[in-house]
């Protein structure tokens, strides 16, 4: 799951100081409270821009939120689930390579071939929903 950009829902700079903070929050908070708001009330998630203030007032809060913000993100797919080569059915052929597939729960299948296997593929997407799975299986030489 995304993190929310605090900086983004109050509309303020990463460098932003806390009377910056402050003034961006009341400004949301009075744009969206129908006592206040001058027009109709702005479609906001208060309890978003209230979280945000809340998160970035607090040094501490503000020092792990950046620090988490600006982390790497994992690289390579989000892996669902891993599944044996055996629960795939093979699909041998003398005109196409040899190839594996799985059926997808989007009704779609995973599909391999045996000479991605043996170049280490572990890891296949649905073309269907685009979810990934790990293809837990050993390269046995002969």
């Amino acid at each position: 799951m995304a993190q929310t950009d605090y900086y983004a829902v109050l509309g303020v700079r990463p460098t932003a100081p806390n009377d910056e903070i402050t003034l961006a929050w009341r400004r949301l908070v009075l744009a969206s409270h129908p006592d206040k708001a001058r027009s109709a009330p702005a479609q906001t998630d208060i309890r978003l821009v209230n979280e945000a203030r809340a998160v970035l007032s607090d040094p501490a809060r503000r020092a792990d939120f950046d620090a988490q913000r600006t982390a790497a993100p994992p690289s390579g797919p989000r892996i669902r689930e891993h599944v044996s080569l055996e629960a795939f059915t093979a699909h041998p052929s003398a005109e196409e390579p040899e190839h594996f597939t799985l059926e997808c729960r989007c009704g779609q299948s995973y599909d391999v071939t045996v000479d991605e296997l043996e170049a280490g593929v572990d890891v296949v997407g649905c073309p269907g929903c685009g979810e990934y799975i790990g293809i837990d299986y050993e390269v046995v030489e002969e």
